[in-house]
């Protein structure tokens, strides 16, 4: 009889043992399956954040609001209809410190008739209206008459681009250049091409380019800073960037949150931000810096 008591008990202790084993183990894994989803879902963040800016700067409205910036430059049609002159539009953007571009309107525009013009603002009324294939007809009778006409290669390259055919596109820009080198927005689109099928190096190039032509450019400025934050990992660098678009942009409300969380990310790495007396960075100590000058 003692013996089979010792034997339960003893059985029964094994038992009450196992068992207290098998709930830490219990709770050991739902620990781990907790930190995996914790995990998984910072990564996921992170991602979306990423992915958040991409589809802002592609998206239909995105190109829509570009293709209407378009039709105040030089040698494309303005609002009104009517290509760039002295009084129009084209008076904000002349007062930059510098852009190339601008400076040689008069010559490439002094022999441009008027139905082309007509022609023109139809082409960018069809872009508007998403009227792909009745805009890029209108832009190759354009070109068929004014083949300097740079602005006519990009629009129809911004087409291409919002069908998502990037060799088309970039085609498209390599044409806008040969018909005018110094195009700034030929160059901020074939960055955005390069950064859209993996080339960052070209990209990085390409928008560097085009802020020689035109050191002030708004959307080449963001642009770099998107590519050295994201896929460059030059966190100093993007910050100048940032900076320098939000002086000539300053109530840009999205980009002064990605302003500081590229700050967040500079102090977590260790890095010590500049003062800002040194935040602005030229386009050509950039150049000299990369190598490229």
């Amino acid at each position: 009889m003692t013996l089979l008591m010792t034997c339960t008990n003893h059985f029964y202790y094994m038992l009450k043992a196992r068992s207290t084993l098998v709930q830490a183990l219990r709770v050991l894994l739902v620990l781990v399956f907790l930190q995996g989803c914790s995990n998984i879902a910072e990564k996921k963040s992170e991602q979306n954040n990423g992915n958040t800016r991409e589809t802002e700067k592609q998206s239909p409205e995105a190109l829509a609001a570009l293709s209407k910036k378009l039709t105040d430059l030089v040698d494309i049609p303005n609002t009104k209809g009517q290509l760039s002159t002295n009084e129009d539009g084209l008076i904000e953007s002349s007062q930059s410190l510098r852009n190339s571009y601008l400076e040689q309107k008069k010559a490439r525009l002094a022999n441009v008739p008027a139905y082309v013009t007509v022609q023109y603002k139809q082409a960018l009324t069809f872009m508007k209206n998403q009227q792909w294939q009745e805009a890029e007809q209108l832009f190759d009778q354009v070109l068929t008459i004014q083949p300097q006409l740079s602005g006519a290669y990009v629009n129809k390259a911004l087409i291409a681009l919002h069908q998502k055919d990037f060799g088309l596109a970039n085609n498209q820009l390599d044409k806008a250049l040969v018909a005018n080198p110094i195009n700034p927005f030929a160059y901020q689109i074939k960055g955005r091409v390069a950064r859209l099928t993996g080339d960052f190096e070209q990209a990085e190039k390409s928008y560097l380019k085009a802020l020689d032509i035109w050191p002030e450019y708004p959307e080449a400025q963001v642009n770099l800073a998107i590519l050295l934050e994201l896929y460059r990992g030059r966190l100093l660098d993007a910050r100048k960037y940032y900076s320098s678009y939000l002086a000539l942009k300053a109530d840009d409300q999205q980009v002064q949150r990605w302003l500081a969380g590229v700050e967040i990310k500079i102090k977590r790495a260790g890095l010590v931000l500049p003062e800002k007396a040194n935040d602005t960075l030229s386009v050509s100590e950039y150049n000299k810096k990369s190598g490229e000058g």
